[in-house]
């Protein structure tokens, strides 16, 4: 047919790298929105106040709880943790806890939320930072027998 065997391999070769080079470019832009990143704890920095609710084995619980967060490094924080129930005014002691966030991603509205998990001495917290509104959501699981899972939501003080 007019075309040689050398002039095919050419050809079938360009197509290739060409092929190459476009789908590396896909994935190359890809890549950043698909992981931004661990994020800086330093947005964690403050006075957190807000509510919690759920349940444990005795049935469903709610009230006011502060989270302290005083010393961040990096993608680490620590600070302190207290409760008060409905009924009560006065605030519980004190109790340490530490924190660690350990994604970020844009969100639909342009913002960045970050992902956090932590702990204290009776559970751990799952949850996220949303800078639109600059607010914690955290789900809360106790260690416990008593099965305490708790849902918090909290404001910057």
């Amino acid at each position: 047919m007019g075309t040689s065997k050398n002039g095919q391999g050419r050809s079938s070769r360009w197509i290739a790298v060409m092929s190459g080079l476009v789908a590396l470019l896909f994935v190359a832009a890809a890549v950043p929105t698909a992981h931004a990143g661990t994020g800086k704890a330093s947005v964690l920095k403050g006075t957190w106040i807000g509510t919690y609710s759920g349940y444990d084995a005795d049935g469903y619980k709610s009230g006011q709880e502060k989270l302290v967060i005083s010393k961040v490094k990096g993608s680490n924080a620590q600070g302190t943790w207290q409760y008060r129930s409905s009924a009560k005014k006065k605030w519980s002691k004190p109790q340490p806890l530490t924190l660690s966030v350990f994604d970020r991603e844009e969100t639909e509205n342009g913002g960045m939320a970050d992902y956090i998990y932590g702990g204290d001495a009776e559970g751990t917290y799952s949850g996220k930072y949303d800078d639109s509104d600059d607010s914690l959501i955290f789900a809360y699981v106790s260690r416990s027998q008593n099965v305490l899972t708790l849902t918090l939501e909290l404001k910057r003080k």
